[in-house]
């Protein structure tokens, strides 16, 4: 019995011995795989229709976001909304969130490497965040008549200065569409300078852009209803986004030409069309034409016989697409090129991924990996944009923010196909 004690002692004080030698015992935290909430997650209004995510921006070490909220004030009538949008920021890896109030009613945000703009509505004005001071300061007001009322529809930078569109009206009595006047307007080293293309309203829709991107020493701007444009000193509207066959819906005479995304990739051009009814296009800068890189196929039951009165007209027809139903944002890493929207988790072009998958063309697999589990998934909301920043992939989901370390790409993607699912 004596020698068991001594044994049992023995180990104790081995123990002892192996621990304290060491000196403290650093915890290792293991690391998460895949998806997971950021801090921030948005407060819907009651009515939970608006008030989610729309908008994420990276600005010099702080992620910032925009909602998509609506209320009341002085410019509206009786009982009615409009939209006044709310602004969030953090620090990377901080998480406290604020709140970037401003007396003024902004409409449009746009942040990058230069910094944080807001553009307002009816009042014209751009304004510039000061994350030092924790104040919006005023850059530039159009001049106009206070008869007439102008917004911002867009802001992009230009060799690190802003470039601005705004648009309104000179009289708000009269608010035809042929009377709309456009304005662009760009810093410079010696002020604002106006860029506006000459246009006739009563003849087109102006171009108003809300979104741009630079390559090559070019400004890529898209819009709501005039496709592309293309600014080296002055404007140039690119080729016509295609309608592809499967888009039955559209017609050869429609001239609205809704763009819902722009990205540089890999040096070249990408943009989605009207969120269902175009493909991801490639730009070919050469011979000025777009180039869809997802692929689409149309099937149809050949049991059907086409002359039956009493069958079904369509035979069965059905689309498979290979990305999202809802094309809504895209994102590069300088690498891969993520596209974004319902179902929320984005998908991945395959046609130049490279190692270990190799390069399939017109293939896309959907980065899920652990966004579903035990039948529950983290949103069932759409995704809106997407930014990378460094190894991190955030999505703004209309839930909240969803983080993605990019090192786990490739296992995430390592059980989904490459080519077309039904919708």
């Amino acid at each position: 019995m004596k020698s068991i004690v001594a044994i049992l002692v023995a180990f104790v004080l081995l123990g002892c011995t192996d621990h304290t030698s060491t000196g403290p015992v650093e915890k290792k935290e293991e690391r998460l795989y895949g998806w997971r909430w950021d801090d921030f997650k948005p407060v819907p209004d009651a009515s939970k229709m608006f008030g989610g995510l729309r908008r994420i921006f990276h600005v010099n070490g702080w992620i910032v976001l925009r909602d998509d909220y609506y209320s009341s004030n002085e410019y509206t009538s009786p009982g009615m909304v409009t939209p006044t949008p709310r602004i969030f920021a953090s620090k990377i890896g901080s998480t406290q969130w604020d709140t970037l109030s401003s007396p003024e009613w902004i409409r449009y945000i746009y942040g990058d490497s230069t910094g944080l703009y807001a553009g307002t509505q009816l009042s014209g004005k751009v304004l510039k965040y000061d994350f030092d001071k924790k104040s919006w300061a005023d850059l530039y007001t159009l001049p106009f008549d206070p008869k007439g009322a102008f917004d911002i529809y867009g802001i992009a930078t230009y060799g690190g200065r802003p470039v601005v569109c705004f648009a309104g009206f000179a009289d708000t009595a009269d608010r035809r569409d042929d009377n709309i006047v456009l304005f662009m307007k760009m810093q410079t080293d010696t002020g604002w300078v106006d860029i506006t293309y000459d246009y006739d309203s009563s003849k087109e829709y102006p171009f108003q852009f809300h979104k741009g991107v630079e390559l090559n020493g070019r400004l890529y701007a898209i819009s709501g209803a005039r496709g592309v444009w293309r600014f080296d000193g002055s404007w140039k509207q690119l080729s016509k986004i295609p309608y592809p066959a499967w888009a039955t819906w559209t017609t050869e005479d429609n001239v609205s030409e809704q763009i819902m995304d722009i990205v540089v990739h890999r040096k070249k051009i990408y943009v989605i069309g009207q969120k269902y009814s175009t493909n991801v296009l490639e730009y070919d800068e050469d011979l000025d034409r777009w180039n869809p890189i997802d692929s689409v196929i149309e099937t149809y039951d050949e049991s059907i016989d086409p002359n039956d009165p009493f069958a079904d007209p369509y035979r069965g027809h059905r689309t498979f697409h290979n990305t999202p139903s809802d094309r809504l944002a895209l994102a590069s890493d300088g690498e891969h090129l993520f596209i974004a929207g319902d179902p929320p988790w984005p998908a991945v072009y395959m046609g130049d991924y490279g190692m270990p998958y190799g390069n399939e063309e017109k293939g896309w697999r959907f980065v899920k990996g652990n966004f579903c589990e035990n039948l529950r998934c983290l949103s069932t909301q759409a995704t809106y944009d997407m930014e990378v920043v460094g190894d991190t992939l955030y999505l703004a989901n209309w839930s909240g923010v969803l983080k993605f370390p990019l090192a786990d790409l490739d296992s995430a993607i390592a059980k989904e196909q490459s080519y077309p699912e039904a919708y």
